[in-house]
């Protein structure tokens, strides 16, 4: 009896072990899984970080150059100094910023143990061998002072194509992986308790037979609770390809119950010809050593069909003879969609930017043979004093301001609809009253008088560059069709949470089944239909406007003869910070 009860606990001793090293190791494999991803996942935030660097840098200027010491973008905007935009990328993507005059940090967010920006440190390590080595961008770690950090460089080239200096992103490691590693810490102390546990247990039991029976019951029992509690689907073979172990994720995906499962083959459970391929790829594992990792598609029970990664690893006896393996399902579904909606929106951008390209070299082709058109026609006019010839060139004129006008707003349409533009806060009545501004011109031809209500401390969330586009195409409009000697008003205020705005003018109004068609493309109301100085295109570039800011445009009138009003909504913002206040609604861009 004592012989018998020896066998038993050494081999409860050696499941013990068993199960404990096969949890580590799925333990291990998930956890190294959460890892990569995070550090992809870093990689892709740096990527889109140094994209908003880059962009943050456009909207000052296209050109790099250094005079007197300073590296300047564009024709003005000194960087050397300036934390304006590290501080911006920061508050927008959490990533730290630095801008490099040669090797030397000029601005930056990066700070010194003392709380002070690391001004004037220099660029060190592989970012400084790619840069100026190599003449390539740069991903990957960095230490910067002595920390680590998940980093993007970029080259930064004045007109000659010279690198002059250099952008630089990214996150200190210890913050961006701070969830990792407490995960990380969490699951392997529960690991390594669960093996001391397994193993405690075990040795226990070779001196008390019926108490090691007890405890290796809870001990299992605790260990399918836990497996239990992982949503992946997890499962366990013996040598003979028979199912031992699953958690309630496996059950729910094959559709049966533990009872049912266990002691089954994959031809008890699949159907004959995905369970040979189930069984060649378990026969590879069994066969070598490592893990087995591989994409496929299985149909849950529900009739589902998902996308999944297996991980698989085998593990062996004393002999080193193949005893068993371990699967991990991942279900990738969501994953592969979300890489198929990127390609998508990717190639969708793609189109959008070929049209972009494709008006602006239109508008350019247009404007080179009516160039001398605008200066030859008024020049002949004077020259001509048979009033049917003069008629005729004053059409000739219309028709060149015609086709130059559809240009313009066609390529306005294009690029607000290529993209949504990114929204900060803006001073609302500082946008309109630089547009007001453009536009006085025309106001003042046919004596129209523009009144800004708008509160001078309402800020909302837009694109002051849009923004201001929106307001000049309404002001044109209604400048257009108000009274002579008339006037427009701006007002604006909070309603249902959102900012409504309005431009009211006295003119000749609309008739109710024209305020839905107005924001369409080319619609002309009457008598405007013949009105060659008009494209038909301001009110559909104004709704495609609204569209990118989430808001809604609409058209009231009482009737002919009673005016207009033009509404919209936009998202409030709120007090702006001081940062943020631009002295020149032009600050900012699309």
């Amino acid at each position: 009896m004592r012989i018998h009860t020896s066998k038993i606990s050494v081999v409860v001793l050696f499941s013990a072990v068993s199960i404990a090293l096969v949890m580590m190791a799925a333990s291990h494999l998930m956890l190294g899984q959460i890892r990569e991803e995070a550090v992809r996942q870093a990689s892709r935030q740096q990527e889109s970080s140094m994209s908003a660097l880059w962009e943050q840098m456009a909207r000052r200027g296209r050109n790099f150059r250094i005079e007197e010491g300073k590296l300047y973008v564009g024709d003005y905007y000194v960087l050397n100094d300036n934390s304006e935009i590290p501080d911006r990328i920061f508050a927008i993507t959490g990533s730290r910023a630095t801008i490099f005059m040669g090797d030397i940090r000029v601005a930056t967010n990066i700070m010194r143990s003392d709380g002070t920006r690391a001004i004037g440190t220099k660029m060190i390590g592989p970012a400084y061998q790619a840069i100026f080595g190599e003449g390539t961008s740069y991903r990957g770690e960095a230490d910067i002072l002595g920390i680590p950090y998940f980093t993007a460089y970029d080259p930064v080239r004045d007109m000659h194509g010279k690198i002059i200096g250099a952008l630089f992103v990214g996150v200190k490691q210890s913050e961006y992986l701070a969830s990792y590693d407490r995960i990380n810490l969490k699951i392997r102390a529960i690991s390594v308790l669960l093996a001391a546990i397994f193993v405690l247990m075990a040795a226990l039991l070779i001196q008390v037979r019926k108490k090691s029976e007890i405890a290796a019951q809870q001990q299992l029992a605790f260990q399918q609770l836990l497996l239990d509690t992982i949503p992946s689907p997890i499962f366990s073979k013996d040598a003979r390809g028979r199912y031992n172990l699953c958690n309630k994720a496996f059950q729910e995906y094959v559709g049966v119950p533990s009872e049912e499962l266990l002691g089954k083959t994959v031809f008890d459970l699949w159907p004959r010809e995905l369970a040979e391929q189930y069984q060649r790829m378990d026969q590879v594992i069994m066969e070598s050593s490592g893990t087995q990792i591989y994409e496929s598609q299985v149909k849950y029970a529900d009739g589902t069909l998902h996308d999944v990664l297996f991980h698989k690893a085998a593990f062996r006896d004393e002999k080193g003879t193949p005893a068993g393996l371990v699967g991990v399902i991942l279900d990738i579904t969501e994953r592969k969609e979300a890489e198929m909606e990127n390609s998508r929106l990717a190639a969708q951008m793609h189109q959008s930017r070929m049209v972009e390209s494709l008006m602006i070299q239109l508008n350019h082709d247009l404007n080179t043979p009516l160039t001398p058109l605008f200066a030859l026609l008024p020049m002949i006019e004077k020259q001509v004093d048979d009033p049917g010839l003069r008629r005729m060139l004053e059409i000739c004129q219309q028709c060149a301001n015609q086709i130059k006008g559809l240009a313009e707003k066609s390529l306005d349409l294009v690029r607000i609809s290529s993209g949504r533009p990114q929204l900060i806060p803006v001073k609302l009545a500082c946008t309109a009253e630089f547009a007001c501004g453009e536009v006085a011109a025309s106001l003042a031809l046919r004596g129209v008088t523009c009144h800004n209500d708008i509160p001078a401390d309402l800020w909302v969330l837009g694109s002051a560059e849009q923004l201001s586009l929106l307001f000049r195409n309404l002001l044109t409009n209604a400048a257009r069709y108000a009274r002579a000697n008339g006037h427009i008003v701006l007002g604006a205020a909070p309603k249902d949470g959102m900012v409504q705005v309005c431009v009211q003018d006295d003119g000749e109004g609309l008739d109710q089944e024209h305020l839905a068609l107005v924001f369409n493309e080319f619609f002309k109301a009457d008598p405007a239909r013949q009105d060659v100085n008009t494209q038909g295109l301001g009110l559909a570039i104004c709704k495609r406007i609204i569209a990118n800011h989430d808001g809604r445009i609409w058209a009231e009138s009482p009737g002919k003869g009673q005016g207009t009003t033009i509404f919209f909504t936009l998202n409030p913002a709120g007090d702006a910070p001081e940062e943020a206040k631009p002295d020149h609604p032009g600050s900012y861009g699309i």
